[in-house]
């Protein structure tokens, strides 16, 4: 928003009220005003409980606004699932993938087991499996 590179922001994804007050595109839309983007450029999509559900409702909001080409900000590990999704809905998609993990132990030390690396490969798997099911 800051960089002029989209007048508008679609904030979304819901929430399972039964642990959550706050679905997550209130919660993206508290921190982009506390960041200072004007809340009349933010658009939310608040009922998704899925990447599937995210890109069709977030695609209806677009496309009644004439927009078919998105910068789509999403994990570097849900990228490649998220970025499917919304070429699948008819969205143009520019990846803009953040909080990339990096390691930052010795060569050696990455082969050690540890729980860090079981909840990486948890991670991984996930987004595997909800790649190859979806397709």
């Amino acid at each position: 928003m800051h960089a002029g590179k989209a007048p508008v922001v679609v904030l979304s994804g819901g929430a399972d009220l039964s642990f959550s007050a706050t679905t997550e595109a209130e919660a993206m839309r508290e921190l982009m005003l506390d960041l200072g983007i004007d809340h009349e450029a933010m658009l939310l999509e608040a009922r998704s409980r899925n990447t599937l559900e995210n890109a069709g409702l977030s695609a209806n909001i677009l496309k009644k606004r004439g927009v078919d080409t998105i910068i789509l900000v999403t994990s570097a590990l849900h990228m490649q699932r998220a970025l499917a999704k919304f070429k699948d809905k008819g969205i143009g998609v520019i990846p803009a993938a953040t909080d990339h993990e990096v390691l930052r132990r010795p060569g050696w030390q990455n082969w050690l087991p540890d729980t860090a690396a079981l909840d990486g490969s948890a991670r991984a798997m996930k987004e595997w499996v909800g790649y190859w099911v979806g397709r």
